[in-house]
């Protein structure tokens, strides 16, 4: 004869006795099946190399033994303390990656159907057997504990995994940075760094330095960087942090189709990319990020913004390495054009857009949103004071007009001081 009992009345069983006591009177049969519906449904779970049956049953049985914990205080509501057998469990198996986080997530919702369901047959057929009144409250009790027991399981261990595979990414992210590295510094065997890295070094290969001034736009350089390999299509691509704000990586690409699509592709705001020029082997590795960085060096110095490729500035690039150099001589070439000022500066840009629309005053005056006229006097003036005709297919004014944007302020000492127009008039060429 089946007993009955009171539940949640004077004298009675409360709803969390009864739940409490259901789980010692035959825990090893309720493990037993929620073993059973856990492997069944998802096998992927048994991972360890020896005895895995064992591993999964020593886990549930650590769950349940909290559970019955869980189901002692008066308050439905009262806070879950997670066992530190999940944090420790958790941060192994993302170390290892043995299981993926939705199989661990879907083991807790397996968990928690198996258990409810065992409880509802233990409601009806048990032993001491509840009303059906009285069963109301061990369900509405129950359902809360367990809800609130396995959200709480839930986010404790996707937070844990996360926060594990976060961290090992950081690590494989700095050791595969600190390889490259040794690439570039030549510290590094290059058989042995290209088998870590996965990426064959001795392909023609194609390096970019992407950057961005602002910490808050580090999201959108990743995910430019990620959108336009992805639009490239290279064979194989290596990326790695550059330092807080910047990256820099290779793309095998045996074709040039890679630069249109470079040079094409809008970037965020905020977002820069520098590209080297193609370069086969480990020193072509080498050679095509030292041209890549070089182009960042001139993009940032002219404050340009977007996409620049090395080719597109080499000649300033090399011209401007050993800046001392670069500096005099720009001072030799262009004199007082170079002395500071608002007439000096307005004569150089006018004398760097003529010479770039090849000597055309009316391209020129357009350009710069002046009449003609206004660009003729102000040539006849760079002119005088250059001592020299202005010719377009001067190299070396051109390269020195470029390189003005580029090199430290000369000395005040090395350029003679700016004077008046020699007509006799102070009033500057407009």
């Amino acid at each position: 004869m089946t007993r009955s009992t009171t539940i949640g009345r004077a004298g009675g069983t409360a709803p969390q006795a009864w739940l409490a006591g259901w789980l010692r009177r035959d825990p090893d049969m309720v493990l037993d099946s929620l073993v059973a519906a856990l492997t069944s449904a998802i096998p992927e779970i048994l991972v360890a190399a020896e005895d895995p049956d064992r591993h999964v049953r020593d886990a549930v049985r650590v769950h349940l033994d909290t559970l019955s914990r869980c189901f002692a205080p008066d308050d439905p509501d009262a806070e879950i303390a997670m066992p530190a057998m999940v944090s420790r469990y958790t941060r192994a198996l993302a170390r290892h990656e043995a299981v993926p986080l939705p199989v661990l997530l879907r083991s807790f919702e397996t968990l928690h159907a198996a258990l409810w369901k065992h409880l509802v047959v233990a409601l009806r057929t048990g032993d001491p057997r509840p009303s059906p009144a009285e069963r109301a409250a061990v369900l509405e009790w129950a359902a809360a504990r367990l809800f609130a027991y396995f959200r709480t399981a839930s986010e404790r261990t996707a937070s844990l995994y996360g926060t594990e595979q976060a961290l090992l990414e950081r690590r494989a992210a700095s050791h595969r940075a600190d390889l490259v590295a040794g690439l570039l510094a030549g510290t590094v065997d290059p058989d042995a760094a290209q088998r870590e890295l996965g990426y064959d070094l001795g392909t023609r290969h194609v390096g970019y330095v992407a950057w961005t001034e602002r910490g808050s736009d580090l999201d959108r350089l990743d995910g430019a960087v990620r959108s336009l390999v992805e639009l490239i299509r290279p064979q194989r691509q290596l990326r790695v942090p550059a330092d807080g704000r910047s990256i820099r990586g290779w793309l095998a690409c045996r074709g040039d189709g890679w630069r249109e699509l470079a040079a094409r592709r809008a970037l965020p705001a905020g977002v820069h990319i520098a590209w080297g020029g193609p370069a086969t082997g480990p020193a072509g590795f080498r050679t095509t990020h030292d041209e890549a960085r070089q182009a960042r060096r001139v993009a940032r110095r002219m404050g340009a913004t977007g996409t620049v490729l090395f080719d597109d500035v080499a000649v300033l690039a090399l011209a401007s390495r050993d800046s001392a150099a670069a500096t005099t001589f720009v001072v030799r070439t262009l004199g007082r054009l170079v002395a500071g000022g608002e007439e000096a500066d307005r004569l150089l840009e006018t004398l760097r857009v003529h010479l770039t629309e090849l000597g055309s005053p009316t391209r020129t005056a357009r350009r710069l949103h002046v009449h003609p006229n206004t660009v003729v006097k102000r040539v006849e003036r760079i002119e005088s004071l250059l001592g020299r005709p202005v010719d377009p297919a001067d190299l070396a004014l051109r390269t020195a007009t470029e390189l003005a944007r580029l090199v430290p302020g000369p000395d005040p000492a090395q350029v003679q001081p700016w004077t008046p127009p020699s007509t006799g008039s102070t009033t500057p060429v407009r």
